[in-house]
């Protein structure tokens, strides 16, 4: 199994730990998956829920209990490991909460739930890399073409979330109810294809990770052969959630 590499840090195994709020992806399970050698991820919804003035504060507990929680999860994975964030775009502050993040120099951002247009913005003059949750094609190529003509910054990372994931997905009730719901392989073909043509004009890998319905080691080897069948630099990963 190849890693997965992000900047100056790379990751033993390529596959990524959901970030599940409130209270379940926090520093103890982000830090032993780091550590272990894939990429652990710490919810940042309602993170600061345990904090004293959480009821009064919520806006200020949930920032201090950022710093608390990369600080425990760095102490457990190790400075050379690769320790992530989920932020919702769809909670309130959220441009406060990811400069919180890149403040304590996490690694990765991975943020769905809504667009994250303004994303680039917020990591300037940072190592932290940047991953979109997307659902579609559609959706990729919207955050692409915007983040290129603002910022002159394409994604570092890519997620896609299919049917079978949890948490706020793209999808309509009636997508999801139908017999012929659209398919997370059929999905992660769209977009590698399209993905290959911005490295190639962008000159710059993006890992696409394949998230939802990933349990075991047959799912994980499944999305991992899609690398081989639909992407020639072996840039398809698995995340499992």
């Amino acid at each position: 199994m190849k890693g997965l590499k992000l900047g100056n840090k790379s990751s033993k195994y390529p596959i990524i730990q959901g970030g599940m709020g409130v209270g379940v992806s926090m520093h103890s399970l982000a830090g032993a998956v780091s550590k272990e050698g894939g990429i652990g991820i710490i919810s940042t919804a309602d993170i600061g829920y345990l904090e004293e003035d959480f009821d009064k504060n919520p806006l200020q507990a949930n920032l201090r209990a950022i710093g608390k929680e990369i600080a425990q999860a760095r102490k457990i994975a190790g400075d050379d490991k690769i320790l992530g964030v989920n932020i919702m775009v769809a909670l309130n502050n959220y441009k406060e909460i990811v400069k919180e993040c890149v403040k304590n120099k996490i690694d990765l951002i991975v943020s769905g739930a809504g667009i994250p247009k303004d994303l680039p913005e917020y990591v300037k003059g940072s190592e932290t890399k940047i991953a979109p949750i997307v659902s579609s094609l559609r959706c990729l190529k919207l955050i692409v073409k915007h983040w290129l003509k603002k910022y002159d910054y394409t994604p570092d990372m890519i997620v896609i979330e299919g049917p079978e994931a949890g948490g706020h997905l793209g999808f309509t009730n009636e997508e999801l109810n139908e017999n012929q719901k659209p398919s997370l392989e059929e999905i992660t073909k769209e977009i590698v294809t399209y993905v290959k043509e911005i490295e190639k004009e962008q000159q710059k890998e993006i890992p696409v990770i394949s998230a939802g319905g990933v349990w075991d080691n047959k799912d994980i080897k499944k999305y991992l052969n899609l690398r081989s069948k639909w992407c020639t630099n072996g840039n398809t990963f698995c995340c499992n959630t």
